[in-house]
C-alpha cells in the first residue's frame, strides 16, 4: 500500500534534532540543578510562612490570652509592650521586611507570656487574701479589703486619745 502524499521532509527538522536528550546520569550539572531548586525554592518562601506562624498564631494568641487574663490591669506594662510589639510586626510585614517581623513578634510572645504569669501570679495572691478575710459583722460588705497594719494602729491610737471611735 503506497500513501498518495508521502511527506519528503519533516517540517521539524532532521530526525536527529527532534530527538529529546537527556543529560548523562550522574552528570554534575544534573545534581547540582536537583539540588538547587528546592533550596533556593524554599529560602524564598520561608519569610513569610514563618511570619504567619510566629505573628499571626503564636504571638496574637499569647497578647489575646493576656488580654483575657486582665492583665492590662495587673501587668500593664508588660502588656503594653506586648500589644506594641506586635502592632510593631504587623507593621514590618506590610513593608515585607520578614525578619525583623518574626524578631518583634517573639518579643510580642515573650512579654505576652510574661503578663499572663505576673497576673495570674498576683490573683493567687488576692484571692488568699480574700479567702483568710473574716467579716467583722454581718452588715458588713462581702468583697470589702481589709485594713492595712499601718491603718488600724492609727485608728487604735486615735481611739485612745480621743475615748471614742475613729471615723470609718
Amino acid at each position: 500500500m503506497r500513501v498518495i502524499d508521502q511527506p519528503k521532509a519533516s517540517c521539524y527538522g532532521r530526525v536527529a534534532l527532534r530527538r529529546v536528550r537527556d543529560l548523562p546520569r550522574g552528570s554534575l550539572a544534573l545534581l547540582l540543578a536537583s539540588a538547587l531548586v528546592p533550596i533556593v525554592a524554599s529560602v524564598s518562601g520561608c519569610g513569610p510562612v514563618e511570619y504567619i506562624n510566629q505573628v499571626g498564631n503564636r504571638a496574637a494568641s499569647a497578647v489575646s490570652a493576656a488580654k483575657l487574663a486582665q492583665s492590662e490591669r495587673y501587668a500593664p506594662y508588660e502588656y503594653t509592650a506586648a500589644e506594641e510589639y506586635l502592632h510593631k510586626a504587623r507593621e514590618e510585614a506590610g513593608h515585607a521586611e520578614y525578619g525583623d517581623a518574626i524578631e518583634y513578634g517573639r518579643r510580642a510572645e515573650e512579654l505576652a507570656n510574661q503578663a499572663r504569669a505576673i497576673t495570674v501570679e498576683r490573683l493567687a495572691k488576692e484571692g488568699e487574701a480574700a479567702a483568710r478575710y473574716k467579716p467583722k459583722s454581718q452588715d458588713e460588705e462581702p468583697g470589702a479589703a481589709a485594713d492595712d497594719p499601718a491603718t488600724a494602729a492609727a485608728k487604735q491610737r486615735a481611739r485612745e486619745r480621743t475615748g471614742k471611735p475613729a471615723p470609718e
